[in-house]
């Protein structure tokens, strides 16, 4: 522990805090160095080589301002610095509020955040990835907030979750998984009685609800000022209050996508990421199980039912954006607190020692599976960016192949031609498609999916501005004898000059 002076201010620098921080580096390097020091992009970042992608229009209203902290580019390093220093923020707060003190399961906690598989899918897209990370922060602050700060504790966690919400919307769920988790830790470790805990409670209520309220108002204001609706994409123009019907096929979507991002979609599978996971869930129930009996929290009908509630409530709280629409389909990108549960079973195994068998076991199990998750994860970071390294060099050589064969046209007179694709090239390569879990973003198939896609590519990487053809044209071309008699790409003929327009034909 370490004191630092400013000023007549004493700033109390522990041992702990280094430890997480420091990991936090170390094992984010180890697992995305790859991605930091290369240029990588996807099929999305082709559209936002400065930016950060649709912010009031989807009801994102901070987005942009937050990334504006790294700048406007999509700069792979000091984007992804900007985010390892935000995840070993939150890993220091989450020490602190729940009071881990080892130092072991501290350099866990922050291996297995810094390396799950939400961080890889945000990094895919590492033009925006900074401010996701960003809110992930702080919806872990608004509930660090209102647990720390008595007097206006409330109030800026309502702030700081709003603000979360404004970056992403499916960052509220992080705050929510970490009141289900605090309430458990109450109840099965600091053995409080239900209405007690019911009391000290009521506050975190107050923040999830005066946060969302708060998000709400602004992006009401937000609307009105810059005179747009929200559009039907993932459900965003249609939050409310659903039907029953409605409701349970949220909870269905709900276990689906928990059991996929966890490698269970068909149950438990031979495969070292399932087979993990699925003794990470039985274990964290064996040991709440231990727990309840060894501290005698089963004498306390209540507590012990709020508490086997709050575990089984944690899927609802990952997922809960699924009970606010019923268009709403999740993906790799909004299920970071999902990698909750595993902070849930460190702050367990913290309450055994190695004194009697059953703790024995349990404890040297559940370390076992949080470390073989951390070299699994990280190992799985890397063939990510593997995979998207193999799609960049796909993307580029089809484009110069693309533009050679415009270039060696008689028709092709200079570089503002109008051009329009049709269709797109699939080129997977098979053998390396499977991976557990299935990741947003991640490919190794070609990325270049429409005529914007190439004629940036060009632009960028080429120097060879050209025009795409409108959707007029397009269309009149697709009714055209030459277009129907064309070869797809990459058979000789696949490039043709119809209606005054180059036209190359991809498959279907």
């Amino acid at each position: 522990m370490k004191t630092f002076t400013i000023g007549k201010k004493k700033i109390v620098l522990k041992e702990e805090w280094m430890v997480g921080f420091i990991t936090t580096w170390i094992v984010g390097l180890l697992a995305h160095a790859y991605r930091f020091f290369n240029f990588l992009p996807i099929w999305d970042s082709i559209y936002n080589f400065t930016g950060v992608g649709s912010t009031y229009t989807l009801g994102r209203w901070f987005l942009g301002y937050a990334g504006l902290i790294t700048s406007m580019f999509d700069l792979p390093w000091v984007n992804g610095a900007f985010s390892l220093f935000y995840i070993s923020i939150v890993v220091i707060l989450l020490t602190e509020m729940f009071e881990i003190k080892n130092k072991g399961m501290i350099v866990l906690c922050a291996a297995i955040f810094v390396s799950f598989p939400t961080v890889v899918s945000s990094f895919a897209y590492m033009y925006t990835a900074d401010a996701y990370l960003l809110a992930f922060l702080l919806a872990t602050l608004a509930v660090y907030l209102t647990w720390c700060v008595k007097k206006w504790g409330t109030i800026a966690g309502m702030v700081c979750l709003a603000f979360a919400m404004g970056i992403y919307q499916a960052y509220a769920t992080v705050a929510i998984v970490l009141v289900l988790l605090y309430i458990i830790r109450q109840f099965v470790i600091e053995k409080l009685d239900f209405l007690e805990a019911v009391r000290k409670d009521l506050k975190y209520l107050g923040m999830l609800v005066g946060g969302a309220v708060l998000y709400a108002v602004i992006l009401k204001i937000t609307l009105i000022r810059y005179n747009i609706t929200l559009p039907g994409y993932q459900g965003i123009g249609a939050l409310g209050i659903m039907s029953l019907g409605q409701y349970k096929a949220a909870l269905q979507k709900t276990l689906y996508h928990f059991r996929l991002i966890l490698g269970m979609e068909h149950g438990v599978e031979k495969h070292v990421y399932s087979l993990l996971n699925a003794a990470a869930l039985l274990l964290i129930g064996l040991i709440l199980i231990y727990l309840l009996v060894r501290n005698q929290v089963y004498k306390k009908k209540m507590s012990m039912l709020a508490s086997i509630a709050a575990v089984c409530l944690i899927p609802v709280g990952a997922y809960f954006i699924n009970f606010t629409s019923p268009d709403v389909q999740y993906y790799t990108l909004m299920e970071m607190a999902v990698c909750l549960i595993y902070l849930l079973m460190i702050i367990m195994l913290l309450q055994l020692d190695w004194k009697t068998w059953i703790s024995k076991i349990l404890k040297g199990c559940g370390i076992f599976v949080l470390c073989g998750l951390v070299y699994y994860n990280v190992i799985n970071c890397n063939i990510a960016y593997f995979n998207m390294n193999l799609s960049y060099h796909k993307s580029i050589s089809i484009a110069e192949d693309v533009l050679q064969r415009i270039e060696q046209m008689d028709e092709f007179q200079n570089q503002h031609d109008k051009v329009v694709i049709m269709g797109d090239y699939n080129c997977a390569t098979e053998n390396l498609q499977i991976m557990m879990p299935s990741i947003m973003g991640i490919s190794n198939d070609s990325f270049l999916n429409d005529s914007y896609h190439y004629t940036i590519i060009w632009n960028y990487c080429f120097g060879v501005q050209m025009e795409q053809a409108s959707y007029d044209e397009m269309i009149g071309i697709i009714d055209t004898d030459e277009y129907k008699n064309m070869p797809v790409y990459p058979l000789k003929g696949c490039v043709d000059y119809i209606n005054g327009v180059i036209v190359v034909r991809m498959q279907e």
